[in-house]
């Protein structure tokens, strides 16, 4: 489960990033516009271009038009079609320019064989948990379980739900890993993404996105889920129940492409056609697509050669199926897509290129250690600078209120973004992130005890001008009321989401877990209505108003 909170004694900021904040050290200029560039542009990711020169910092000040509409002659009574109607064909290349199917031969069957026994194993430790995502004042579970695969501290946010991906490259994840064969099925994808968009062109996009997967989220739909928990009706078209509602990913690099690997446990009869992926034009005029995943075996247990597929282990029931889809350029701004439920289990990847200029573990950190740098001077302000500390009296001090900008910022997106993201998830997501996520969580929590020392440091000074013992500007007091209300709230609204009776739907391992814990020792208390109180005193005592 990583760690427990453990609390720094209160005149002790921690280290974090091997930067001790209490630590008088000059910061040179260039190093800090370094460090913030480097932030910016996040760690966890490639910033390959991949096919066609695509910069994943630059947001695209104008996309492409969307393809063209279709008007069918005929369509099903639902309004879509399949791929046995007539105009299948042309209504793809007309309006669905960037969706590709891939037969199971275009991987290889030892690709497919391992990619199979590591979701098996997968499985087995327990690795794909259930998310209750929020969306407005809805709380909801998903109907599937899963779990983020990725480099080195990526993480991917959706729907009020920070994931941490579990990384396929670290040096503590042995060659054996399931998480390496997910690195190479990865790899796989991106060369033959490759290929299909340099095949493929599309004249309307004049940019042609990254195809350099950092993180693939991998769904599980097991059979019994159906039986347990009643999959909501596609409603639209009509087209089935759907264990996916229509959606189109977020948190993305603009125009990337977005590539699904489908894996069933296969049919009684050797086939499994029960499964398909629903797409639509968001003009209201195309119609939409049914798109059966005819997923064909690609190897049986009788097969005789074995020797001649690496790693091969024969499927104690069924042989796996497979397919692959890709959805291109800006397909995924244009279009939306679910998934129809099928009969067996289904294991699907979907490979991403997550945007990393805010979901990193390197720019939270980078965050963090700028807003401790803050902490010597808020010291000062509250009358606590060590003996012999001195400001610099030719550079004046920066305002309270602006100190007081930098360090609220950075505790709110630690506290709420990152910390209690990851509690939310309950002690199995905990457990599954030992190797790596664990030490960071508990390097973010140290820095989030230290900001809120600091914090309290704000109230001290705002009570030593209340007591004719220091000037303190009217907006210092604005602005850490502004803090304070904010976190407040933000408590409030997480713990309003974590007694939702969404979570009495889930195993009791993947509920939420109150961390980070206040006690005696903390700085601040959990409630901050009280504080407010107090500091709104302070200022009436202060300006008199």
């Amino acid at each position: 489960m990583g760690k427990k909170h453990r609390r720094e004694p209160v005149d002790r900021a921690p280290v974090v990033g091997g930067l001790s904040v209490n630590k008088k050290k000059k910061v040179k200029a260039k190093a800090m516009k370094d460090a913030q560039k480097k932030a910016a542009a996040g760690g966890g990711a490639s910033n390959s271009n991949g096919a066609g020169g695509y910069d994943p910092k630059r947001t695209l000040s104008k996309p492409a038009a969307p393809p063209p509409s279709y008007t069918a002659s005929s369509t099903t009574h639902g309004g879509y079609i399949t791929p046995s109607h007539d105009e299948y064909d042309t209504c793809v290349a007309r309006s669905y320019v960037g969706f590709r199917v891939d037969p199971p031969s275009i991987l290889t069957d030892a690709l497919h064989a391992d990619v199979a026994d590591a979701f098996r194993v997968m499985t087995k430790r327990g690795m794909f948990t259930r998310d209750v995502l929020a969306a407005g004042k809805s709380v909801s579970p998903t109907f599937v379980s899963r779990t983020l695969v990725g480099e080195r501290g990526m993480t991917y946010h959706y729907q009020k739900l920070r994931i941490f991906a579990l990384p396929w490259d670290d040096e503590l994840t042995p060659e054996g890993s399931p998480l390496r064969t997910v690195k190479r099925l990865n790899d796989a994808m991106k060369q033959r993404s490759r290929a299909l968009l340099a095949k493929h062109a599309d004249p309307r996009v004049k940019v042609t996105g990254s195809c350099e997967f950092n993180v693939t989220l991998i769904n599980l739909m097991e059979p019994e889920r159906r039986e347990s928990m009643a999959l909501k009706d596609e409603g639209q078209f009509g087209m089935a129940k759907a264990s996916v509602s229509w959606h189109s990913d977020s948190s993305l690099q603009d125009t990337s492409t977005v590539a699904v690997y489908h894996q069933t446990a296969g049919g009684i009869d050797g086939d499994d056609n029960s499964w398909h992926i629903a797409l639509k034009c968001l003009d209201n005029v195309t119609p939409a697509l049914r798109v059966p995943l005819n997923s064909h075996s690609t190897y049986v247990r009788t097969v005789s050669n074995t020797q001649s597929i690496p790693n091969y282990h024969p499927i104690a029931d069924q042989s796996p199926h497979v397919h692959s889809y890709y959805m291109m350029r800006d397909f995924n701004l244009h279009h939306h897509h679910a998934v129809l439920n099928g009969d067996t289990r289904r294991f699907s990847s979907t490979h991403r290129v997550a945007v990393v200029a805010k979901d990193t573990f390197e720019y939270i950190q980078g965050k963090c250690t700028r807003a401790l740098l803050t902490l010597p001077l808020l010291k000062w302000y509250a009358g606590k600078a060590p003996k012999g500390w001195k400001v610099n009296k030719s550079t004046p001090p920066e305002p309270l209120s602006k100190i007081l900008h930098v360090l609220g910022d950075a505790h709110r997106e630690v506290e709420f973004q990152w910390l209690r993201m990851f509690w939310l998830q309950g002690t199995r997501h905990a457990s599954q992130h030992e190797t790596y996520w664990a030490a960071r969580i508990e390097e973010l929590t140290q820095a989030w005890d230290a900001m809120e020392l600091g914090l309290r440091w704000a109230c001290d000074a705002c009570r030593l001008a209340t007591d004719g013992k220091a000037k303190t500007e009217p907006r210092a007091f604005e602005m850490l009321r502004y803090l304070l209300e904010t976190i407040a709230e933000c408590r409030e609204e997480h713990d309003a989401r974590c007694e939702a009776g969404a979570y009495a739907q889930v195993p009791e391992d993947c509920r939420p877990i109150d961390l980070p814990r206040f006690d005696d020792k903390s700085p601040l208390p959990r409630d901050l209505r009280p504080v407010l109180n107090t500091l709104e005193l302070w200022r009436r005592k202060a300006f008199g108003r």
